[in-house]
């Protein structure tokens, strides 16, 4: 299966990279496609993970305050800045 490059400017640069890494041209053409693909996995995971957490955020947050004790007075510090 073949590829054609029409930009003399990609195809310059391919070139380079591919005799800088030491490798074909066909070489670095899945080098550098794996790479992009594997940063644009982690994005998309990344993105899934920070909508996981808001939602467990906004679920945190909707529920009831049960307590209107301070967080100073819930983990036990004094006036001081010390444990009771």
């Amino acid at each position: 299966m073949g590829v054609s490059i029409k930009s003399v400017e990609a195809e310059r640069k391919l070139r380079r990279v591919s005799r800088l890494l030491g490798k074909s041209m066909t070489a670095t053409v899945i080098e550098l496609a794996d790479g992009k693909l594997k940063e644009l996995d982690a994005k998309k995971d990344r993105e899934r993970r920070l909508k996981m957490v808001d939602e467990i955020v906004r679920r945190a947050n909707a529920r009831p305050v049960l307590s209107t004790a301070s967080v100073e007075e819930i983990l036990g510090y004094n006036d001081k800045g010390h444990f009771d």
